[in-house]
Formats: structure tokens, C-alpha cells, sequence
């Protein structure tokens, strides 16, 4: 490969703190939960970053995120989310919107950014429910959790420092190439999975801020409740945030120490909220990609950078065709997020590399086809006669399956030890043809 970049400009630590100053809680008649940090890298004592590069990658992040999913776009239901987020805190301008998806999820970023999918809206029951959910998220933020996330995977990814800051133009672009080794902004954040102490601190701030904020906190863990039950697959926000018995007692015990108090009835508002949400047509994601109608099996794999082959455990036939699409992106040197490249690959042709008349790091496939199996009669090890076929997939791409055998995605590189990041594939078959393992 050409050069490497071999060293990330001075100073990403700026970036880590430039939160902080507006995540301080403020004391209410009733004592909030205490959203101490948890245990990170020392980041040194640095000035926080200006307030408009703070506003400026917000936006950025936000436009990201929503390039990567649909987003119903409606003033009502905007400023509806707004303001029960500015009831619940106002240390930070929250900007709260609905995703269009069947989904159980909600997740939070930095800068304020709350989204909730469609199904997690549709699952609340009252407006103290969609308020519990809400500052759940906000604490995250309050607590640094998102923050620490995203510390971890730039150190791993970029090499950060704690000395390093990052401001402006070209350190927004090293931020974006990480998030895109990860699957993406929108990926990263929505999948997320928090430790039980995060988890504990943001359970514990939802409780409090919705006591103070004259929700019925109660409607919190009711909604808990009732999603930890159903257990559906399609519930991202529980497999994130697990519900577990300790969890449950551990919450109810909080809620005793709440003393009572007079809540008003329910917000006439919320009904209207549902109604209209309930009137939207659900959006179509915006894509060219010439889906199986109603004969697809569809199938997620994570295809790592570090890896030569990722066994799909799928089998295909002679003939068959096969569509493919991918996400995501890798460095083709960890801790060196300018040698990354997404699915169609890095803009160089070598000799290490499966194909060589494609770019070095693309998606690429191969089917092998298993002729007999022997046992070695002096170790008693099994011998495996296969063929294989290798072909290009790239970010989208049908291929006809060149031969029947078990299918495999990988990264057109031979030497991938120093490789970080990964690509999400999205396979989709023909249900009559496909062979199982």
C-alpha cells in the first residue's frame, strides 16, 4: 500500500471534554441522582472546546446518522419530544426524533441528539412512559456514557492519546472515518450496549428527573415491565439495557424513597401525539437496490477487518443469484483511520490480495465446495479436498454463485493482522435453491 499516514494531528482529548461543562446537574426539591463518571483514561486539564464546534459536530453528526436511516420529519411530533425533554432537563438543547422503524429501540449521542424508533413509540402507553424512556437517554448522556463509548473506540481505532485535542475541518473527518469503521454513525450509536452501572446511573436518573418533573415514575417501570415480558427479538433498546430481575428490585427499591406527591392527570397532548404519529405513512428508505420481492430470506452478517473469511453459514447453488449489500468501513492499518476504505476498498492494487484487478480491502466472497474429507493415518487429523470460487461484492453488487458450496465473506487483503473495523452485510436469497447448515 502507499505511505500511511503515521501520526493523527495534536490533540483529541479537547473533543472527550466538550461536554462537560453543561452536563452538571441542578438540584430540584428533590435531590437528583448522583451521575458521577465512571472510571476512563485521565484526559489531562484542558479548556473544553469552543460551543461552536460543539453545535457545528452535533449537526454534522446528526445529518450523518440520518443519511443511514429514515427519519419522520413532522413540527408536531419534533416539538413534542422537545419540550418534554426540556421539562426533564435543560442543561443541554435537546433535539429529539422518531425513526421510521418497527424497531423497539431508542438511543442516544452526543450533543443532545435523542432518537426513538417508531415501534418504541407505538409500545408507550402514557406520556409518563414516553418520559421515562426519554430520561433514560438523557442520563446517559448527563453521565458521559456515550462519551466513554466513543473515547474507547478511538483509541482503538485512531491511537488517541490523552494529551491529543481535536478541532475543526480534518479532526471531524478522523472522528467520521472511526465512526464508519464501526458500522456507521447511525450503527454505532443505536447498538450500543451499556454496562449495569451505566445502565443503574441512567435508571436512577429517570426516575428522579421524571419525580421532578411531575411524571408518574411509576409508568417508567410499568413500560419496563411489559417490553421485558413480550420479549420480542425486534426489542434492540432491552438487549442494550437488559431488564433483569436485580435490575427490577434494585428499581422498585428506588421508587419507595420517592416521597409522594400530587401528580396532574395525564397531558391531553400525548393522545394527540399517537394519533398523530399513527397518521404517517411509514417512509420508504431512499435505495436503488433491486430487492428479491417478496421471495428474499434476508441475512446481517458483521464481516471483521481482521479476518480473511467470515463463514456466513449459508449455502448456495450453482446459479444462483445472490444480492448483496454492505455498510460500514475498515482501516487497513489500526490506529490509522486515513488508510480506511468502506466496502468498495482502499484505491490500490497489489500483490497481497486476493483479486488483484480490485481494490485492496473491498468486500469480497467465495463459495467452497467440499469434494471428500480423509483422515491422516500417522496424526488422525482431517483432510478437507475443496474447491473454491473468489468474486467481488463490493457495497452492492448481484452475483450468480459460481459453483454450490457454503458461502463466505472476506476482505480482499492478505495480510489483515494490522486491519480494525468492520463491514455489515446485508445477504439476500431466493427461498427456493437456498441450502442451509
Amino acid at each position: 500500500m502507499k505511505n500511511k499516514i503515521d501520526r493523527l494531528n495534536q490533540g483529541f482529548a479537547l473533543f472527550f471534554l466538550f461536554l462537560l461543562p453543561f452536563f452538571l446537574l441542578n438540584c430540584a426539591s428533590v435531590e437528583k441522582a448522583s451521575l458521577e463518571r465512571e472510571e476512563i483514561p485521565t484526559l489531562g486539564t484542558v479548556s473544553p472546546i469552543p460551543v461552536t464546534y460543539e453545535e457545528e459536530y452535533a449537526r454534522r453528526l446528526a445529518s450523518e446518522i440520518e443519511k443511514e436511516t429514515a427519519v419522520l420529519e413532522d413540527e408536531f411530533i419534533n416539538e413534542y419530544l422537545n419540550e418534554i425533554g426540556h421539562r426533564i432537563d435543560q442543561s443541554l438543547r435537546w433535539s429529539c426524533k422518531i425513526i421510521d422503524s418497527s424497531e423497539v429501540n431508542a438511543f442516544a449521542a452526543l450533543g443532545g441528539l435523542i432518537y426513538f424508533s417508531r415501534g418504541l413509540i407505538e409500545a408507550t402507553e402514557t406520556e409518563a412512559e414516553l418520559a421515562g424512556v426519554l430520561a433514560f437517554e438523557i442520563g446517559h448522556v448527563l453521565a458521559d456514557h456515550i462519551y466513554q463509548h466513543l473515547y474507547m473506540r478511538l483509541k482503538d481505532n485512531a491511537d488517541i492519546t490523552p494529551d491529543e485535542i481535536i478541532t475543526g475541518e480534518k479532526d471531524w473527518e478522523i472522528i467520521l472515518q472511526v465512526l464508519k469503521m464501526n458500522g456507521g454513525a447511525f450503527t454505532f450509536f443505536s447498538e450500543l450496549k451499556h454496562s449495569p452501572s451505566q445502565v443503574e446511573k441512567a435508571d436512577e436518573f429517570a426516575l428522579s428527573s421524571t419525580y421532578d418533573a411531575e411524571f408518574n415514575p411509576k409508568d417508567f417501570v410499568n413500560l419496563l415491565s411489559r417490553l421485558g415480558e413480550e420479549r420480542k427479538p425486534s426489542n434492540s433498546w432491552l438487549i442494550r439495557n437488559p431488564w433483569t430481575k436485580k435490575r427490577e428490585e434494585r428499581i422498585l427499591s428506588s421508587l419507595k424513597l420517592l416521597p409522594s406527591i400530587n401528580l396532574p392527570e395525564e397531558h391531553s397532548r400525548f393522545a394527540s401525539f399517537k394519533a398523530r404519529l399513527a397518521s404517517l405513512t411509514p417512509l420508504r428508505k431512499g435505495t436503488d437496490f433491486p430487492l428479491i420481492e417478496s421471495q428474499e430470506i434476508v441475512h446481517g452478517i458483521n464481516v471483521l477487518g481482521n479476518e480473511n473469511w467470515t463463514d456466513t453459514g449459508l449455502g448456495v447453488m450453482e446459479g444462483q443469484e445472490v444480492y448483496f449489500r454492505a455498510t460500514g468501513g475498515i482501516s487497513l492499518q489500526k490506529g490509522n483511520p486515513m488508510a480506511y476504505c468502506d466496502p468498495d476498498g482502499y484505491e490500490y492494487r497489489g500483490i497481497q490480495q486476493s483479486l488483484l484487478n480490485k481494490n485492496v480491502g473491498a468486500l469480497i466472497g467465495k463459495v467452497v465446495h467440499l469434494l471428500s474429507i480423509e483422515i491422516d493415518e500417522e496424526t488422525g487429523e482431517e483432510i478437507r479436498n475443496e474447491i473454491e470460487e473468489i468474486f467481488y461484492v463490493g457495497r452492492e453488487n448481484k452475483v450468480v454463485m459460481p459453483l454450490s458450496g457454503r458461502l463466505f465473506l472476506g476482505i480482499n487483503e492478505n495480510v489483515v493482522g494490522d486491519n480494525s473495523g468492520q463491514f455489515k452485510a446485508e445477504i439476500y436469497l431466493k427461498k427456493k435453491g437456498t441450502v442451509p447448515f
